[in-house]
Formats: structure tokens, sequence, C-alpha cells
């Protein structure tokens, strides 16, 4: 990457700028690097966790008596509906 003949400055004071241009690009360069191994990172850690960690495994209906729920016996007799409300 030419670092020189980027405004309309003098050349020499161009030139005293090189240095904080090359320290710029290395620095997002390695942050670069440090952002993709931290990520890579994350996801192995995510990856492991999920694959090695089972989930609890919990029957809700152990205790549930569901026979009264599946059939209606013949005792019970039909809903009454609401009567209409007296008119004044």
């Amino acid at each position: 990457m030419s670092y020189a003949d980027f405004s309309s400055w003098p050349r020499e004071q161009e030139q005293s700028f090189v240095v904080y241009e090359q320290r710029a690009t290395e620095s997002q360069k390695k942050a670069i690097v440090v952002g993709i191994v931290s990520g890579i990172a994350f996801l192995f850690l995510a990856l492991g966790i999920y694959a090695g960690v089972e989930p609890e495994h919990k029957d809700m209906t152990k205790g549930m008596n569901m026979s009264n729920l599946s059939k209606k016996s013949a005792k019970t007799a039909p809903a009454e509906t609401p009567s209409a409300p007296d008119k004044k």
C-alpha cells in the first residue's frame, strides 16, 4: 500500500504521517485476526456445550388423571344456555 501523495500537502509534511498510517493498518489487521479467532473459539465452546450437556427430561404428565378429560359420562347434563335479560 502506498502511503505517499494522499493529500495536497507538501511531500515532506505528508511523509510525516506515514508512520501513523502504517500503525493504523497493522492495528486493523491485528484486530480482525483477534476477532476471527475469538469468534471461532466461541463457536467451538458453544458447540461443545450443546453436544456435551444433555438436557433435563421431565415427564410433566406423570401425575395427571387424563380419564376425566378424554371421555364424557352419560350422567352429566348438557350445559344450560344463559337466558336473555328481562327488558323493562
